[in-house]
């Protein structure tokens, strides 16, 4: 598999030792999936593997040093090949791992950390409710403070590894101030331990996918919780959880490619051998094609997955490319089964072939670590923010010559004065007549300050001269003139646009 040029001489190694054991624990893998039966026994491979540590400091007992996000990355694709083994590994690589390292105590990382590293403890996530999914932050699962301990009453459902997990973390309510919960300061962030007074598993979900998986329901009933293991301050709980999700969403997308892989060495494997109208069904140009697009989503998805995986090992923050990578990889793996299928036929639909599991498992994906919609509503705000300066498009002057407008590199601003406002909203309209001006725009073309802008808007808006357009908190966003307002600064003449190819004579 290829590797990339960024890359360290140990993530090099860490790719061939982690493609090695993959290989070997395949058999058990397969045995386990089908069985529907929690892969201990490979998860014990894997943590004396030293795995479990690729996102923790030496100093507790694990890798980042060497590996990174990329080594957890590519930890994740490698055995992702052997199955939906990775379920239990990626829950607890994200479970906490960021976040205790982040805002916990040097105590609890030094008391929490170390049994991660080892594999020794299984985390999970806990943020999904009976009543909540996509909407974190209407967590009705409570918190309330008891001394040196808190009380947690409530139910999480979805999660997996419930109930061989070891360390659970919990995210709770505990404020029901108005203020609070519009400031996103009403949740706080919890470890609850396997055996707590109160804490069960209420029920394990029949999901028909990511066989061998424990998915359960969790309830919280008077469960005494130390604060010793709260993560963070109270009411920091929405910070802790959304600063996770970037490596969350790109750990988790990296075992993706490992099934991407599958499918596409399943369905050349099937097509070389499948001999159909005397020839292998391969050489068929629609196979070709399909498998052309299976090889495009793979390279396509690892380099967008590795690159993000770079960029959060170099302190950077990457909200946008983490949602990219866990919205494409997801999309990308459930396509590339479904194709793989197509191309096996009725063979593909077995469990001699692993590619119909993959297909129930990419489904899943879809969902966990937020839907596709939530992720492409991510991706379009992040983008909105980070790209609005470079998704602005030039100032347009009309060439009197050619009576077409063209960009205009110059911004020559005039003076506000003189009906200058409604000035800079004729010439816009010649460009632009079915648009709005933004604000900024005015400002960019004006010699005035915002609040002389407000104003001069606000006192030709009353005049009829003006039509508005406010934001949701009142502020002025867009302007246009109104007929009234054009024709008050230019003749009907100073409108007019006719092309040349156009024979006047037949206008009135």
């Amino acid at each position: 598999m290829q590797n990339y040029p960024w890359w360290t001489e140990a993530q090099n190694q860490l790719q061939n030792e982690v493609a090695e054991l993959s290989d070997s624990i395949k058999p058990m893998a397969a045995e386990n999936a089908y069985r529907r039966r929690f892969p201990r026994d490979v998860l014990k491979k894997i943590a004396e593997k030293g795995y479990f540590g690729a996102m923790i400091p030496k100093q507790y007992g694990g890798r980042f040093e060497d590996w990174g996000v990329t080594g957890a990355c590519i930890i994740n694709e490698q055995l992702g090949r052997s199955g939906p083994i990775t379920g239990p590994f990626t829950s607890t690589m994200v479970g906490g791992v960021h976040q205790i390292l982040h805002f916990g105590t040097e105590e609890q990382k030094q008391r929490m950390l170390p049994p991660l590293a080892k594999g020794e403890h299984l985390g999970a996530i806990t943020i999904t409710e009976p009543f909540v999914g996509s909407d974190a932050g209407g967590v009705r699962t409570t918190a309330t403070r008891d001394g040196d301990r808190y009380l947690l009453n409530g139910k999480k459902r979805f999660i997996g590894s419930s109930g061989v997990a070891d360390r659970y973390l919990t995210y709770a309510r505990t404020s029901d101030q108005k203020a609070d919960r519009a400031g996103y300061r009403h949740l706080t962030t919890f470890v609850i331990e396997k055996g707590m007074p109160g804490f069960t598993v209420e029920r394990m979900a029949d999901i028909r996918s990511l066989d061998g998986n424990y998915i359960g329901y969790l309830n919280f009933e008077n469960t005494p919780v130390p604060v010793s293991n709260r993560i963070g301050q109270e009411g920091e709980g929405w910070r802790i959880m959304t600063s996770g999700l970037n490596a969350e969403r790109v750990v988790s997308g990296a075992q993706w490619l490992g099934w991407m892989w599958e499918s596409l060495r399943y369905s050349t494997y099937h097509l070389q051998r499948r001999v159909q109208f005397g020839k292998p069904t391969l050489e068929l140009p629609t196979n070709q094609l399909k498998v052309s697009d299976m090889i495009s989503k793979l390279i396509l998805s690892r380099l967008i997955t590795y690159y993000t995986a770079y960029l959060i090992d170099q302190g950077q923050e990457v909200p946008l490319e983490s949602a990219l990578v866990k919205l494409f990889n997801a999309d990308s793996s459930l396509e590339s089964a479904i194709e793989a299928i197509q191309c096996m036929g009725g063979d593909g639909l077995t469990c001699t072939y692993p590619v119909e599991r993959i297909m129930r498992d990419s489904k899943v994906a879809q969902i966990v670590a937020g839907s596709q919609e939530i992720n492409r509503i991510v991706i379009f705000r992040q983008a909105m923010k980070l790209w609005q300066d470079d998704l602005r498009v030039p100032p347009f002057k009309v060439n009197e010559e050619l009576q077409v407008p063209f960009p205009d590199t110059e911004i020559n601003k005039i003076p506000a004065a003189d009906d200058g406002v409604l000035k800079v909203m004729a010439e816009h309209y010649r460009v632009h007549p079915g648009l709005h001006m933004s604000r900024e725009e005015l400002l960019d073309r004006l010699e005035i300050t915002e609040d002389a802008l407000d104003a001069e808007l606000l006192v030709l808006e009353e005049n009829d001269l003006v039509d508005l357009f406010r934001d949701r908190k009142g502020k002025i966003a867009l302007a246009r003139s109104t007929y009234e307002g054009l024709a008050k600064v230019h003749p009907p003449e100073y409108y007019r646009s006719i092309p040349s190819w156009v024979d006047v004579e037949e206008l009135f």
